[in-house]
């Protein structure tokens, strides 16, 4: 988290909100990132792939402005994806190229 602002310098900083975004406001769902467990090379007849989630915070210069946005859980973002977790197919990747 931001103390002083890398723009302008200011020590004015606004910070732990909670970022929204259009359709999550009506729905009270803030944006969020979502790693999913590889499926194993020898799947059981019964598995359910383990999920690890977190959403975003910000913080903003009441000087100037500038944003950052920040994870509390980054850590288990991290552990995740050392262990091969992935952010799951969206059907938005066959519309937009990203």
């Amino acid at each position: 988290m931001i103390q002083t602002c890398p723009e302008c310098g200011s020590n004015e900083i606004v910070s732990e909100l909670l970022v929204f975004s259009g359709d999550a406001a009506t729905s009270e769902r803030p944006p969020y990132v979502k790693l999913v467990e590889p499926e194993p090379a020898k799947r059981p007849f019964i598995w359910m792939p383990k999920m690890v989630t977190t959403g975003f915070r910000a913080a903003m210069c009441g000087g100037c402005g500038y944003t950052r946005f920040y994870s509390k859980h980054h850590r288990e973002i991290l552990e995740a994806h050392q262990k091969g977790y992935a952010s799951p197919d969206y059907p938005l990747k066959n519309v937009l190229p990203m």
